[in-house]
């Protein structure tokens, strides 16, 4: 179709841009996930009162235009992502051509003030199905949702539930976090009997392969670096298999620098939630984009912290920093080296200064810890283990599973 050509067909964009008018009674209306992208609130409102009454759910509302890399993971779950166009048109088309080529499945909608030919020529290369005209009619909204409805899989086949994302993060450097999320990952294999994958994301200094005595071939940086080639059999390839049958993608064994991999990671996190049921990252104490992108579409944080003013100080900012994200977190404190028996600071007092309680405490077990670190003998071998404990009722309320209740052992003349 030509340019020229499209003038005729102008007054019903809007509409249909690839696709004949679809019956609404003969596709499954289940409510459609929706993403609106666009830096002009004006214009963000006037979709959401369109879609108001709408069988849609709005997942998510971005408020500046991402960089290509970003749009991917922001947009991740959503069905239907719709595009303003207004602020920036070579920006946008940007988006939507990222967007459309990442997952073709996506019906991505171009919302415009004209119906300009050329533009709309644009979005129809870069894999648009929709042009949305402003003001935007119901009529054409709805038969345009009624297609994105049309296009996703049959809905009376189940789908594929996308794994879970579990993000341990500290909140100072040497809290813990690496012990805890490896032997927390094995202890959610065994407990969930579910498909788990470990990944190391502190390319920096990551040793979670070495906490468990694996020696792994390849790392995170091997993904990260050739996200461009990352598939099912890419990942496979640099996956290494723990005795208990968790897998692992191990921390890199040199210093690598991390502004040079910051692109892959959304690629990645991706890619594991359509492998893995459950997907236990470590990020240590890092900071940036990386970690950033991580906690943007992690299902829940962890946040590590000790019981010392500075470790309780730092966990606070992250608390209220987590608390005021566009896409706020379930966050889980774990308070690590904990023993009530010792510390000058209370339970109460711990509480005042996290704004919240701590969801877990992780005994204080210096030596059992340091000899499972020396030995290569994770402490989640020992069932037994008063930290193991812990960790296993942290990943049965993961996978759904009823705590398990201590019998104490009575002791006297009669048992």
């Amino acid at each position: 179709m030509r340019v020229g050509d499209l003038k005729n067909i102008l007054p019903q964009v809007g509409s249909r841009m690839s696709e004949p008018r679809t019956d609404a009674t003969h596709v499954n209306m289940q409510q459609l996930t929706v993403a609106l992208v666009g830096p002009q609130e004006a214009r963000r409102q006037k979709i959401r009162s369109a879609l108001a009454n709408q069988h849609v759910e709005i997942q998510t509302e971005l408020r500046n235009y991402p960089e290509p890399r970003d749009i991917i993971s922001e947009t991740a779950g959503c069905e239907v992502v719709i595009v303003d166009l207004a602020a920036d048109p070579g920006q946008a088309v940007d988006l939507i051509e990222t967007i459309c080529a990442s997952d073709p499945s996506i019906t991505v909608m171009a919302y415009s003030l004209s119906a300009d030919p050329e533009l709309l020529m644009n979005c129809m290369r870069a894999g648009a199905r929709e042009f949305l005209i402003e003001p935007v009619q119901t009529s054409a909204l709805t038969d345009a949702l009624v297609r994105a409805a049309a296009r996703r899989p049959d809905l009376t086949i189940k789908k594929k539930v996308r794994g879970r994302i579990l993000a341990f993060t500290g909140a100072k450097g040497g809290s813990g976090v690496t012990t805890i999320a490896s032997n927390f990952a094995l202890c959610l294999a065994k407990e969930s009997g579910a498909k788990v994958v470990l990944v190391d994301l502190d390319v920096r200094m990551g040793d979670a392969a070495l906490i468990l005595g694996m020696n792994c071939r390849f790392s995170v940086v091997d993904a990260l670096l050739h996200a461009e080639r990352l598939d099912k059999d890419f990942l496979a390839t640099l996956l290494s298999k723990h005795g208990s049958g968790l897998q692992v993608l191990a921390g890199p064994e040199e210093y690598t620098p991390v502004s040079s991999m910051e692109s892959g990671a959304p690629r990645l996190f991706r890619l594991l939630k359509e492998e893995f049921d459950y997907i236990v990252v470590d990020a240590g104490a890092n900071v940036g984009k990386m970690h950033e992108a991580l906690l943007d579409v992690a299902d829940s944080v962890y946040l590590v912290t000790e019981v010392s003013i500075p470790a309780l100080r730092a966990a606070n900012r992250l608390i209220t920093w987590f608390s005021e994200r566009e896409r706020p977190q379930t966050v889980e404190v774990v308070v690590n080296r904990h023993d009530s028996r010792t510390i000058e600071i209370d339970e109460n007092r711990i509480a005042k200064a996290l704004t919240t309680p701590a969801n877990w405490n992780i005994p204080n077990h210096f030596n059992s810890v340091r000899e499972a670190q020396n030995t290569g003998v994770p402490l989640a071998s020992n069932p037994a283990g008063p930290i193991t404990k812990v960790l296993t009722r942290m990943a049965r309320a993961v996978c759904g599973k009823p705590q398990t209740t201590e019998v104490k052992k009575k002791f006297g003349l009669f048992r």
